[in-house]
């Protein structure tokens, strides 16, 4: 009967336990915000515009791939953090590489922002368009 206690105890307090430790969670607010398919927010169209200007001679005008690889596929594929390590460090692949943008102060300091416009091109909320900034 003692036994029996003590397993209750410790399963009790190894429920307990695990109770208060926080999971992941998985399901992340989008970093964007798109309206009528076709306005990003501020933040949002500050990277479409960092895209343009940097990334776009290999990605393509809209992210959809040329020389480098479709980023739209690619986000849905690797987290944020490999978003930024890549673009950060550089990646060498298979077939080419992406050269490391850290001396880019311009692209470091819109990191986020460059995350948030591919983000939404990921996601299908914006399409394979020119977007417009919100007023």
């Amino acid at each position: 009967m003692k036994l029996n206690k003590t397993v209750i105890i410790l399963a009790s307090a190894a429920t307990l336990a695990f109770s208060a430790v926080s999971l992941p969670t998985y399901a992340e607010e989008a970093p964007y915000t798109v309206t009528d398919g076709t306005h990003l927010d501020a933040n949002s169209y500050k990277g479409f515009k960092l895209f343009r200007n940097w990334c776009a001679r290999c990605h393509g005008t809209y992210g959809q791939g040329m020389v480098g690889p479709n980023l739209a596929d690619s986000l849905k594929l690797i987290s944020k953090d490999e978003f930024v390590n890549t673009v950060t460090n550089g990646k060498a692949g298979t077939i080419g590489s992406m050269p490391a943008w850290k001396a880019n102060k311009k692209v470091v300091a819109g990191m986020d922002q460059l995350y948030a416009y591919l983000k939404a091109r990921s996601d299908g909320a914006i399409g394979v368009i020119k977007p417009k900034k919100t007023k």
